[in-house]
């Protein structure tokens, strides 16, 4: 009964927390909605070079280059 009881409450804390922010949280990000067109452009470009890179094989050239240039990198996980 009492992992049933924590399951519930850890499932039940994120809805609940959400539930009390989402207006300052809809506040915060607002200005976002402003350069929303530019942010997908630029996301839609970022996936469209990453997919030719994969495609080509020059992404484990770029893998390498971020971790020379970016030592830091290997060592988030």
């Amino acid at each position: 009964m009492l992992y049933l009881a924590a399951y519930s409450l850890g499932l039940a804390l994120p809805f609940l927390g959400t539930a009390l922010f989402i207006e300052h949280f809809r506040q915060r990000v607002r200005w976002l909605s402003r350069w929303s067109r530019l942010l997908r452009a630029l996301a839609g470009l970022v996936l469209v070079v990453m997919g030719v890179m994969v495609l080509t094989g020059r992404m484990t050239l770029f893998a390498s280059w971020m971790l020379s240039t970016f030592p830091v990198l290997g060592r988030l996980g």
